[in-house]
């Protein structure tokens, strides 16, 4: 527990270091929400920060070998992954809790609080958690050198697969947008249920790729 702990401190260190960029993104998300008027931009916006500074903590972790040091403490593989994908939980909330103070300047009441909303804030949640799931992988196989290009990867494969996903449907003659609007004003409750189980699957291959993967190399 005391080395995760560790863990902990040596990334919560990184992110202080980082202070400056986290504010201004921060900063830009309240400025274009307050402007926009588009409460749901908010929640959006927000989603994807967990796994940005996911990967720039394992970018950081690998700089310069540090693996290569850190791997000489008593931490093993699996406990620093562990480690990781907590930080991602931790961090999936801190920044949805920053998006619903965004949400309530926007509304400038606490009245948008409803099962609806709160499902929503599950659903951008869930949705963090399954960009995590495809980040960590991505970001322990190409390390620091390549940083910039596991974020390409991640994001650009993530926006690939919607739209052939999309294009697909689309093909076969059904309408994305009412399908979406249907089964989120009637059966929002099944849509968090079912993404919740599909996100935790992607999280568990994601733990045993990222495992083999991280095991391969040599520190």
């Amino acid at each position: 527990m005391n080395k995760i702990k560790g863990l902990f401190y040596k990334d919560f260190c990184y992110i202080k270091e980082s202070k400056f960029l986290l504010v201004f993104l921060v900063v830009f998300g309240f400025g274009f929400s307050y402007f926009y008027k588009n409460p749901n931009f908010v929640l959006g916006y927000f989603s994807i920060f967990p796994s940005i500074m996911l990967m720039s903590t394992l970018s950081y972790d690998s700089y310069n070998h540090g693996l290569t040091t850190l791997f000489t403490l008593p931490i093993n593989r699996k406990d620093y992954l562990k480690q990781k994908y907590l930080l991602g939980f931790i961090l999936g909330i801190f920044f949805l809790i920053i998006a619903s103070t965004s949400y309530y300047q926007i509304e400038h009441s606490f009245k948008f609080i409803n099962s609806d909303f709160i499902q929503g804030c599950f659903l951008i949640l869930i949705f963090s958690y399954l960009v995590i799931g495809f980040a960590v992988p991505v970001g322990v196989y190409f390390e620091a050198q390549k940083s910039q290009l596991a974020m390409i990867i991640v994001f650009g494969g993530l926006f690939l697969i919607t739209f052939i996903l999309y294009f697909i449907i689309q093909l076969i003659g059904f309408n994305v947008e009412t399908l979406l609007d249907f089964y989120i004003e009637n059966q929002l409750s099944l849509v968090c249920i079912l993404c919740t189980f599909f996100v935790v699957f992607i999280n568990y291959l994601s733990c045993k790729i990222s495992l083999k993967l991280i095991n391969k190399k040599e520190y």
